[in-house]
């Protein structure tokens, strides 16, 4: 009885959500069909290059192994991280911060024209600071700084959702 029911609503579930239009995100379908990406970072470091890559491999979407081969560079040109104080005690020392995840990166296709140029993808936190709980804030702030790479990542792969790969160039922004 609980396994026909249990059944049955794993159905329904999967009935429903498919009906919405709910699906797994993942990589740019405004790319042309057999276009392959090439990942490349300022950073020869990069834990968000490393991630983007990861992320899209499993997504299906084609990367290139070198730029020669690729027909769109995605360039991750900076990676920050900042911490700022937001407010202090009344000891003077800070009992609040802003956590800042930033990049800035650009994507050009392989005539050498930018798709997009200089672009910059911020993530701010808030973190509550407590001097006794040291140890516990520090493992708090790393999660936090991990689950804003993952939205920094999402924002990103979000954008280059948004490039009109095939939009005309234009010399001058302001000309219609």
């Amino acid at each position: 009885m609980k396994t026909t029911m249990l059944r049955t609503l794993a159905i329904i579930l999967a009935i429903t959500i498919s009906a919405c239009g709910w699906h797994l995100r993942g990589a740019p379908k405004n790319f042309p069909p057999d276009s392959k990406l090439y990942i490349t970072t300022e950073d020869p470091r990069s834990e968000l290059a490393e991630s983007i890559t990861r992320l899209l491999q499993t997504s299906g979407l084609p990367l290139a192994e070198e730029p020669s081969e690729a027909d769109f560079t995605l360039t991750i040109h900076k990676e920050i991280e900042q911490k700022r104080t937001v407010s202090v005690d009344a000891q003077g020392r800070a009992s609040e911060y802003e956590l800042i995840t930033s990049a800035e990166y650009s994507v050009r296709d392989n005539t050498g024209r930018d798709l997009l140029t200089q672009a910059r993808a911020d993530v701010y936190r808030t973190l509550e600071w407590d001097d006794a709980e040291v140890v516990s804030k520090g493992e708090e702030e790393r999660l936090q700084r991990e689950e804003m790479r993952r939205e920094l990542i999402g924002r990103i792969i979000d954008r280059l959702r948004r490039i009109e790969i095939n939009a005309p160039v234009r010399d001058n922004p302001a000309l219609p």
